[in-house]
């Protein structure tokens, strides 16, 4: 069977092909490999999570500047803490609106009449919180976001 082109066609096919392949391959084993090569589809996630974080969280976490690492109810940018936690431990705590961690939180930093965490499992879909911790994730520093994809990595 004769190919058009010839040998130098068909190499070219193979090379495609294993080109796509690894592509896919890296798309759904490398975390963050689909935020990094389709930057539109993360710059829409991230506005999506400012809009939502703006309307439902700044009112008692602030935004992206000011504050300190002990505030309460706490910073999530780069003055605050929550870069330390695991993605699992802070999709628990929006969703549920507390659990241990927030618990002794409230007990080592709360002042009095200080506000509680309401819970979003009613209110936001899973897109929506993924969406709101990627715009979170924009506030930290390259090394602060390195520690908490690790912390992600080892816990979650």
């Amino acid at each position: 069977m004769r190919v058009p082109g010839g040998p130098a066609a068909v190499g070219f096919l193979v090379g495609a092909a294993f080109v796509a392949v690894l592509a896919a391959v890296l798309w759904v084993a490398v975390p963050g490999v689909a935020e990094r090569t389709i930057p539109s589809l993360a710059n829409a996630q991230v506005s999506r999570g400012e809009r939502i974080y703006s309307a439902s969280c700044a009112s008692c976490h602030g935004g992206p500047t000011g504050g300190e690492m002990m505030d309460y109810p706490p910073k999530h940018n780069a003055n605050g803490h929550t870069w330390h936690h695991p993605d699992c431990e802070l999709v628990e705590v929006i969703t549920t609106g507390g659990g241990p961690m927030v618990e002794m939180m409230r007990e080592m930093m709360a002042p009095p009449g200080a506000p509680t965490m309401p819970a979003w499992r009613e209110k936001l879909s899973d897109e929506e919180i993924d969406a709101v911790l990627a715009y979170i994730k924009t506030t930290w520093t390259p090394e602060q976001r390195e520690l908490q994809e690790q912390a992600t990595r080892q816990q979650c």
